[in-house]
This record gives C-alpha cells, structure tokens and sequence, in this order.
C-alpha cells in the first residue's frame, strides 16, 4: 500500500500545483510502462524510454508536410503488429498512440513561466519528454512491488506469420487515419488513430469482438466520467487519485475482465485526468464518442475485407482447415 501510494503521489501533488499540465504528462508516461510490467521489467523499463522519443519525435514532425506524420505513424503501427512475436504489442498499443496524440492533437507543459504547447519550442519539447520520461520510470522501479501482488498471465506471443499481418494491418489503417486527420481533421480526430490501436487485433475474431465492446465501453466510461466531474470538479485531488485508481483496475480488467470493462475503466481515467473544466469534459465525451464510432467502424470494414480475401486466396503452405479457422 505504501509502495502504491508513491507511485501515484507524483501525479496528485503536480494536480494541486500549478503545474498540472505536467501532472497529465506524468500520467501518459505511467501507461505503457504499467502495460509492460505484466510482460516483464525489462519491457517496461523499454517502454519508460521509448514513449517519450517516440512522442517527441511527433512534435518535430508536427509542422511538416502530413504525408510525412502519415509515413512516419505507419511506421509505429508496423512496429507494433511484428512486436506482437515477443507478446510486446499490448504494451506498444499504449506507447504509439501518444505519438499520436503529440502528432495529431495538442499536449501542453507546464515550464516555470507559463503552460505552453508542447511543440511550440525545441525547450518545451524536451521538457515533455522529461517528463514523460520521469513518469516511466518511477512506475518501472516502483511499479512492479505493486504489480506482484496482481496475478496475471502475462500476453501471448503471436505467430511469425500472424504478426505480419498484423503489422500490415495496422500500420495501413493508422498511416491512412493520420494522414486524413492531419490534412482535414480537427485535433481530437487523433482518437481515431487511438481506437484504431485498441481495435485492430491479430485475430480477425478478436477484433469484431473489440469493435461492439470498445463502442460500449467509451460510451459508458465517458458518461460516468461527466458525473464524477460534475460532483467533484472542485476537489482535483481526489479527481487525481480517483483516475490512478482507476489506471490499475483497467491495467488488472485488461488481462482478466471482458475488454469492454477495461475501456469503460480506462476512459473514465484519462477523461477525468486529462480534461479540465465542465464544458472542456462535455466536449471530451462528445468527441471521444464520435470519433471512437468513426475508427471502429473504418477498422472493422478493412479488416473483414482483409479477411475476405485471405479466406478465398490462403497461404500454398497452410492446411485448408487452418487457412478458413
């Protein structure tokens, strides 16, 4: 309990602080790394260093040409559909996403003199990745004291063969999404390329399954994170700590609830940790909710194309049973 209360201690005092944009930071820097813990030590001590250079080399590109975020997304979703062979691909749907974010969207910092966006100047990019760097860590050294205690089976590796597809899935749907969001869409169109992550999964099956679960549960968390907001948007103390609460539940209901109970549980957390006020949160739940349809719905198509056509043309070398399973 002690170690537990360290790891979310950060986060809460940078809330209460003027510097809470860095108390968000903090937190996204937290997820991948609490992802990589149920893989193992080493994974989330990669994890700690590798959001922060992937979301900082975002906000160098966020002024470049779109096709060239595009090509550069495209690449992190290939990267996570072939890390799926080491059962790393849990932990890079929660780092890639950010890079995302960084791309796509807006983050902020908090730098002595005032709350500036992160990619306005070569300082402020380097103090996001500070701070998410710090984030990481903390939670890779303290982390896995508190993560013991949770069994769980850490994620399945994935065949060779799978993985490829995976990659190539994954990293057509997200380069295409990013390069749209980037060349017409507002910056909260980055969402999609975050359902996308979560959606998309190395088994067809797996992944219609994820679309309906993943709809419901963005609703749901979303609405439950409107109500919590209304009665305590006064305390951000408590909001903190409530969505690091939160955090570990959705980390444990990953691995062993139905997957619409980890989004619910997870959205509920980043909403309450990343929105501000009352009115910023009602846009938050429209936006997530749209956006989330939007990159189900798109995933979903694409890969039942996919499906299609790998099911009518299998590979020379697989059984005809395992190539229609």
């Amino acid at each position: 309990m002690v170690v537990a209360l360290l790891v979310v201690a950060p986060i809460i005092a940078l809330d209460v602080s003027p510097y809470k944009a860095d108390g968000s930071l903090w937190y996204l820097g937290m997820l991948p790394v609490l992802m990589g813990l149920f893989v193992s030590r080493r994974v989330a001590f990669a994890a700690a260093g590798l959001t922060p250079v992937i979301v900082g080399i975002s906000l160098l590109l966020k002024d470049l040409p779109p096709i060239v975020g595009a090509l550069y997304m495209l690449v992190l979703g290939a990267a996570t559909g072939l890390s799926a062979r080491r059962g790393w691909h849990v932990m890079m749907s929660f780092a890639a996403p950010l890079a995302a974010l960084a791309l796509i969207g807006t983050m902020h910092v908090s730098l002595p003199s005032e709350r500036v966006e992160s990619a306005s100047t070569l300082g402020s990019i380097l103090a996001t990745m500070v701070v998410l760097l710090a984030g990481g860590l903390w939670t890779a050294v303290l982390g896995p004291f508190v993560i013991s205690k949770v069994h769980v089976s850490a994620p399945a590796a994935i065949p060779e063969r799978t993985s490829w597809y995976f990659a190539a899935s994954m990293g057509g749907l997200v380069g295409v999404a990013s390069f749209v969001a980037l060349t017409w869409l507002p910056p909260n169109s980055w969402w999609i390329v975050l359902t996308m992550y979560v959606v998309v999964q190395p088994y067809y099956a797996d992944a219609v399954k994820r679309v309906t679960e993943r709809v419901i549960g963005t609703l749901v968390g979303a609405t439950a994170a409107g109500i919590v907001v209304y009665l305590l948007h006064g305390q951000p103390a408590v909001l903190a700590g409530l969505a690091l609460v939160l955090t570990l539940v959705a980390a444990w209901a990953n691995l062993k609830l139905p997957y619409w109970a980890f989004v619910m549980f997870l959205t509920l957390a980043v909403v309450l940790q990343t929105s501000g006020t009352i009115r910023d949160l009602e846009w938050a739940i429209i936006d997530r909710a749209g956006y989330t349809v939007v990159g189900a719905v798109l995933a979903i198509i694409v890969l039942s194309v996919g499906h299609a056509y790998l099911g009518r043309h299998p590979h020379p070398a697989a059984p005809p049973r395992f190539a229609a399973g």
